[in-house]
C-alpha cells in the first residue's frame, strides 16, 4: 500500500482494516480549504481546477515527505 493510501488518522486493531480518509484525501482537503478561503481564487479558477490543484499539491507533499523520510 502506498503511503498516500494509508489512513490519515489510522487506528488499527486486530483484524481491522483502515477506515476513513486517506492521507492523500486529507491533504487534498486541506489544500482545497486554503484555496477556497481566498476570494480571488474562487473568482479566477474553475471548480475543476481547484480540485485538480488540490490533488496535485497533495501528491507533491506526499512525494516530498517520502523523500525526507518523514513518513
Amino acid at each position: 500500500m502506498k503511503n498516500g493510501e494509508c489512513g490519515a488518522f489510522a487506528k488499527y486493531g486486530e483484524g481491522e482494516h483502515q477506515r476513513g480518509l486517506t492521507k492523500r484525501e486529507y491533504f487534498a482537503g486541506l489544500a482545497m480549504q486554503g484555496m477556497l478561503a481566498n476570494p480571488e481564487v474562487i473568482k479566477s479558477i474553475s471548480d475543476e481546477k481547484i480540485i485538480t490543484y488540490s490533488l496535485k499539491y497533495s501528491d507533491i507533499l506526499l512525494k516530498e515527505l517520502e523523500k525526507d523520510g518523514s513518513i
